[in-house]
Parts: C-alpha cells; structure tokens; sequence
C-alpha cells in the first residue's frame, strides 16, 4: 500500500502545477472572473442596446424602462432589474449615450452607488465616451466608499496589484476584498481565500482559506473548487477526505476540464482502499492523457507506467466506464446586495453533499 501512495504525490503535483498554469487547452485559466452583476443601470443600458439594434423589448420591460427614466428624473431609487434581465447574467459595460446619461442623473441626484460604479467601469474599459480611465477611477473609488460590491472588489484588486498609491498595499486591499464578499461577490469571496491561504495583507488562516474557497465554489467559481480539492487532499485548514475530494474532481471533469481526471486519479490512489479502485484509477489516467495537452500528456504517461507496475492490471478494461454514482442533489445559493436589495441566485451540484455523483 505505501508502495501505491508514493504514486498520489506527484499526480497530486502534477494536478496542482497543472491548475496554476494559464489557459491553453488542458489548463485553466485563474484569472476568469464569475460574478453576475446585473444591476438597474447596465440592465437599462441593454435594453437600449437591444432596441438600437433591432430587438423589440418584452411590454413589461418597456414598462420597467419608463419606471427607470422616471426614476432618474425624480431623483428616486431605481426599479430592481425583471428577473428576465438577472437571468441573462452580467458583465455588461453601459455602452449607448442614454444608458450613460441615465445613469449619470442617478449617479448625481442621489449618489447612487451602483450608478457611478457603472459609469466608473464604462469610462475605463472605453465603453463609451463621456469621460477619461482616470475620472472613471475616481468614481469607481467614489461608489467603494459608499459600500458598492463590484466597486469595492475593483478597488480592492487594484490596491493588490498597486495601480492605486504607486506601490501595493495588501492590507487595503484584503480590507476592501473582505468588504465585497460580505456582500456576496463571487470573486472577492475566491480572492479573500487566496490572502488568507498565503497570509497576504493579513495573518495566514487555511481554515478561513478553506471556507472561503468552499463558499466561492459552492456559487460556482470553478477555480475555487480547485483550491478547494488541493487543501483537502493535503489536509491543509480542513480534514483529509479523499472521499469528498473525488467527488470534487469528478465536477471539474462534468466541466469538460482534463486535468479534473487527474485530480480524480489522484484522490483515488490516496485512499486506503486504492487496489479496490484500480480500473477507475486507471480509467481517470487514461482520460488525461486522452483529453490533456501535450504538457499532461508527457508527464502522466511515464508516471502511469509506474502505476500499473503496482497493480494487478496493465490497463482498465475498454468497456470500462466509472461505477454508477449516486445522484447528488441540486444547491441553490442566494444572495442579497446589501446596498440595492437585489437577490441572485446559482443552481450546481452539491458535492459537497454526501453523495457520489
């Protein structure tokens, strides 16, 4: 058996270099952002798009976009988005001269938040004219400080990288981290584990880490189940549960993602039972060498020779599929901006459920 458990460390490394590594066929990419935001502001600007281009709005979005015009005009707050607009997710940029308009009169008769956050994010990406990146900066940092989410975690990110101030600032910038995932976004909750797990901009905790990545995950940041498998494998801020760490892996692979294959096998072979498990450890094996790039491909093979010479069988059976898993339950998790009231919702598997599949 120990024999079998030299084989997990260095497919465990292998699964971890591989996870670090930017995008490029087999690897993922750590940098892709997975907060929705979808607030009254973006969600009228695309209403705008969409007619300018043809789409005819939904008469309950007509009616929704006359009570955000009047909204701007009177200086009151505005109407949260239908729930036809969340259901086609964020990242939209104001981009048509009324949306900013709009937006402005919220952003200036009453401070709205989310408003300059908005215009902030359109004159920095270029979006649309009206202002420079840095007037854009200085209202992103404007609605930070009155508590938006988006905002916060843009500002927080730039303390991090050190654009704001001219040097980095690790401590402001975990501050303002730790602010945004209060309020429940995705990203800041993912990042917010990554400073605890490494002790950056405040004192190192991997059990904090853990949750953190455990509640980003449990929202569907895919990476963060990735940092969630690699510390529960490694028994680092949470119990080693090989069993959990599977069923993790196993979710990585439903993502059409190679490299969960290794995680799979990996999670296998540090169980007590390894031997019971060989056709499936071989199966994930020959999955990521099938499915992984040329990088994958070139360290698993050697390393899965070294594997068959502690088993009883040189390869799993062709016919061999993984055992029958039980189904694991759907999770719904909400959330509530804290500011705007506005509840968002994501549906996934619940691996962390005690299931198998």
């Amino acid at each position: 058996m120990r024999m079998i458990l030299t084989f997990a460390a260095p497919l465990l490394a292998l699964a971890t270099a591989s996870s670090t590594m930017s995008a490029g066929g087999a690897m993922p990419d750590p940098t892709v952002e997975y907060n929705q935001n979808v607030d009254c502001h973006n969600a009228y600007d695309r209403l705008v798009s969409e007619k300018k281009a043809g789409t005819s709005p939904s008469p309950a979005a007509l009616a929704w976009a006359q009570s955000y015009e009047a909204g701007a005009n009177a200086g009151t707050p505005c109407p949260a988005p239908l729930p036809e607009m969340t259901a086609r997710g964020g990242n939209w940029y104001i981009r048509t001269v009324e949306g900013r308009d709009a937006a402005l009169a919220y952003a200036q008769k009453q401070k709205d938040p989310a408003a300059l956050s908005e215009i902030g994010h359109a004159w920095i990406n270029s979006s649309v004219a009206g202002g420079t990146p840095q007037e854009g900066l200085a209202l992103i940092e404007q609605a930070a400080d009155l508590g938006d989410p988006v905002a916060l975690y843009s500002v927080g990110t730039l303390y991090g990288a050190g654009v704001i101030g001219g040097k980095k600032d690790p401590a402001k910038a975990f501050t303002l981290l730790s602010q945004s995932a209060a309020s429940g976004h995705i990203d800041a909750i993912y990042r917010t584990g990554l400073y605890y797990l490494e002790g950056i901009g405040t004192k190192k905790d991997p059990k904090k880490a853990f949750a953190a990545f455990k509640s980003a995950a449990e929202r569907g940041h895919f990476y963060a189940v990735i940092m969630a498998v690699d510390m529960i494998n490694s028994g680092n801020g949470t119990k080693k549960d090989f069993e959990l760490a599977y069923r993790l892996s196993r979710s990585v692979t439903d993502k059409g993602e190679p490299y969960g294959a290794i995680m799979a096998a990996s999670s296998l072979l540090q169980m007590k039972d390894a031997l019971k498990h060989e056709d499936e450890i071989l199966y994930w094996m020959d999955e990521g060498i099938a499915r992984g790039d040329e990088t994958i491909r070139n360290q698993l093979i050697p390393l899965r020779a070294q594997v068959v010479g502690a088993f009883t069988k040189a390869k799993a059976p062709p016919e061999y599929k993984p055992r029958v898993f039980k189904a694991c339950p759907m999770k719904t998790v909400c959330l509530v901006n804290h500011y705007s009231g506005l509840q968002s919702c994501t549906t996934n598997k619940d691996y962390w459920n005690d299931c198998d599949g």
